[in-house]
């Protein structure tokens, strides 16, 4: 099961920063070890080196297609969608805009492209050989068998879902809402071998909807942890979504904050506790939530943050009661008019409340919602909520958590200013 709130890997690259010399036709591509046949001489721009779009592209997987009125070209691999415009310094990914440090361009009849910035979303490094003027292309995907061995499928008493093996010697990650109000647990691991053993949880954040658990087995194979990342690269999710263990979808890092990351790779019911990788086949994310078209995933700072100082046996887990805080880390931004206020989620609430006053001490009253013609909000990425920025200099907010019912104390009054 997932708690509801939506390919191709999240590609991190070696970035190609060398000088390459002023003159172009000498250079040689290779893609993995082979040459890559050109159809017109790569050229310089910018000190970057720029290669003929098909040439390229096919190469590496896209569908490319060509507007000869309007000079751009669209090129498409899975759900990613590459956008470029010749002589324009930003593309576009999936929508989003990204700076180039050179512009497609036309040459001798020829559309050239950047090679730094295809490669970066096509899960490649590129090296620079100046003893034999080679740029040499390298794809580094790991096989599906590498990206599933560190991913299990857990079934509980109550749902399924999925876990990610931290160490070798049994530790697993997985979501809170997967272990909550369970008795007993199994899990299957890549090999297909079954574990039906000692079960303890040893970490939990209920809040951030996180559970670390310990087995006892000794021959696991850990997931390589990465918590840096960027809007735009490749990602694979992997887990079991509706109990189909070993499932691989992928996508592209739509966006990301301090608390989440949004992705194109799809994720379901089941897909709970599962791996989000990048394409160096490291681990950058376990799978969560999902909300209209949107698949969120916790980042993996967060659970190597949570403390390994319980020992609850699973059994006991039916026993266990999370009671719910006001949200944590609320913030805002000002953009376009509007202060834009967020909070990190909180797990399983029914809703939040905002208060709002115009002075720190003032008389606080709840923020009226239109949208839903009532005073509750939900959280909501990028942002919960907006508030116009006209009429008032400065405002205060207090949100409080609603699960059950039951409404927590809210957080300290932020200030929002609104100059």
């Amino acid at each position: 099961m997932i708690q509801k709130f939506r390919g191709f890997f999240l590609f991190l690259i070696l970035c190609f920063c060398i000088t390459v010399p002023s003159s172009a036709k000498d250079i040689s591509v290779t893609l993995d070890g082979a040459d890559l046949p050109l159809s017109a001489p790569a050229i310089i721009q910018n000190d970057r080196v720029l290669v003929p779009m098909r040439s390229i592209m096919e190469a590496l997987g896209y569908t490319v297609v060509w507007d000869n009125e309007k000079h751009t070209v669209a090129a498409t691999k899975g759900s990613t969608t590459l956008f470029l415009t010749i002589d324009q310094s930003v593309a576009l990914v999936n929508q989003t805009p990204v700076v180039l440090d050179a512009a497609a361009t036309l040459s001798e009849n020829t559309t050239m492209l950047p090679l730094r910035f295809v490669a970066k979303y096509s899960g490649a490094t590129v090296e620079w050989q100046a003893a034999t003027y080679t740029v040499s292309i390298t794809t580094e995907k790991k096989t599906q068998n590498a990206l599933t061995d560190s991913v299990v499928y857990i079934q509980t008493n109550k749902i399924q879902g999925s876990g990610i093996v931290l160490s070798s010697d049994g530790l697993i990650a997985t979501n809170y809402h997967v272990v909550e109000s369970s008795s007993m647990l199994q899990m299957v691991f890549s090999d297909n071998t079954i574990y039906q053993g000692k079960v303890t949880i040893v970490g939990l954040d209920a809040q951030k909807d996180i559970a670390l658990i310990k087995i006892d087995r000794e021959d696991l194979i850990p997931a390589e942890i990465e918590t840096s990342f960027q809007k735009g690269e490749a990602v694979t999710a992997v887990g079991a979504p509706n109990g189909k263990r070993n499932t691989i979808s992928e996508g592209i890092l739509n966006d990301y904050n301090e608390d989440i990351l949004s992705t194109s790779a799809f994720i379901d019911h089941g897909s709970s506790g599962g791996a989000l990788f990048n394409s160096k086949g490291k681990i950058i994310g376990m799978t969560s939530a999902y909300s209209d078209q949107q698949f969120f995933a916790i980042p993996m700072s967060h659970i190597l943050e949570v403390p390994k100082n319980l020992s609850i046996p699973i059994k006991q887990m039916k026993y266990y009661t999370y009671t719910p805080t006001p949200p944590k880390n609320l913030r805002y931004w000002i953009e376009d008019g509007y202060a834009n206020v967020t909070w990190s989620p909180v797990y399983n609430a029914d809703h939040y409340y905002v208060y709002i006053a115009y002075s720190k001490n003032g008389n606080y009253t709840k923020l009226y919602n239109k949208a839903l013609r009532d005073e509750i909000w939900y959280w909501g990425f990028p942002q919960c909520f907006g508030i116009s920025t006209a009429n008032h200099s400065a405002v205060y907010i207090k949100v409080s958590t609603v699960r059950n019912g039951i409404e927590t104390a809210t957080t300290a009054p932020m200030e929002l200013r609104m100059e």
